[in-house]
């Protein structure tokens, strides 16, 4: 038993209806902490889905510098790794923290002692999320590292000695919000490199060395055409009739066409591959952003750990479960492709 249910809880002396009602109520305080492992595998279930996010990222860029997109530095290369294996680095302190948190619940609740070993498993978290400049994350994600470790300390200090494992839980609460959206903040940065890959090789695409003359060209032509139509159109509908300018309008439009047909396979090729490029987009941008709502629903999920041990109820991971399971869909579409 814990030290809160170490009560006798049957005296011999005592007989009768009281004192069974006693004895019920004293056991009745006494509910097993709810097991918490299922929420230690989902977020080990998490960590790995959400890792295929920087898989999406990192193809993308390859396929930019292969096709000559973009002209990608080893400084560039290096810069969009770290800030990925600091995301990687956040989602296995997420995985230590929820099996610290089992090993507590499951060591019984301790009083001052479980609250100790739950604020230093938030400080761990915390520590190790923490991002500088040489993760790679852009400024504003810098930023947002630095204010979440000032708030989490500064809770670290005020909840540290804090008397059950659910004060505890309850307390650090709000460190974990904070430490969830920064995580989400760093996945949602891979969102944008990703995001910037894309419009590279679409760029790439339209440009003067590959369609681009084939589409200023499309374009030309495409102006000409409606110009003549709209002349055209005035000519056979009003009353004047201009039979010269008529079958020159007319064969203008034929010539044009025909140019425009001679034109038509670059065309279709540029517009083939352009497809393929945001069918690659919004595949890894519906990774990316299930990856984001996977780590929203691990928050929520850690959030209703904290209750469940309170109110000694078991731990539902259903929609973090559901959460991963998109990102593996949605992965395997995206490797189809």
């Amino acid at each position: 038993m814990t030290q809160e249910c170490q009560v006798r809880v049957a005296y011999p002396r005592w007989r009768g209806l009281w004192a069974l009602v006693l004895a019920g109520s004293l056991l009745g305080g006494c509910t097993a902490l709810p097991d918490t492992r299922g929420f230690t595998a989902a977020t080990i279930q998490l960590k790995d889905a959400v890792g295929t996010t920087g898989e999406a990222v990192k193809t993308e860029v390859a396929s930019a510098s292969s096709a000559g997109a973009i002209a990608l530095d080893d400084a560039s290369i290096k810069k969009l790794d770290a800030a990925w294996l600091a995301t990687m680095n956040s989602l296995e302190a997420m995985v230590a923290y929820a099996q610290s948190i089992e090993q507590i619940v499951d060591s019984g609740n301790k009083g001052a002692e479980s609250a100790r070993q739950v604020a230093d498993s938030v400080k761990r978290l915390v520590d190790t999320v923490k991002i500088d400049a040489t993760t790679g994350a852009s400024a504003e994600v810098v930023g947002l590292g630095a204010d979440t470790v000032a708030f989490v300390y500064g809770e670290y200090a005020k909840h540290v000695a804090a008397q059950s494992l659910e004060e505890a839980l309850i307390k650090f609460g709000p460190s974990m919000v904070k430490i969830t959206a920064l995580v989400k903040a760093q996945v949602a940065d891979a969102r944008r490199l990703f995001v910037l890959q894309i419009e590279t090789q679409v760029q790439h695409l339209k440009s003067g060395n590959v369609y681009g003359d084939w589409i200023k060209r499309n374009d030309e032509l495409g102006m000409q055409q409606k110009s003549a139509t709209l002349q055209l159109l005035a000519l056979t509908s009003g009353p004047a009739r201009q039979p010269a300018k008529t079958n020159e309008l007319k064969a203008k439009l034929a010539q044009l066409d025909i140019v425009r047909q001679q034109i038509a396979p670059h065309m279709d090729e540029y517009n083939d591959k352009l497809k393929a490029i945001r069918q690659r987009e919004k595949a890894g941008l519906s990774i990316i952003l299930a990856a984001e709502n996977a780590l929203a629903t691990w928050g929520a999920t850690q959030s209703q750990l904290a209750l469940a041990v309170k109110e000694r109820k078991p731990v539902n991971v259903d929609s973090l479960i559901a959460a991963v399971a998109e990102i593996r869909a949605l992965t395997q579409r995206w490797r189809e492709l």
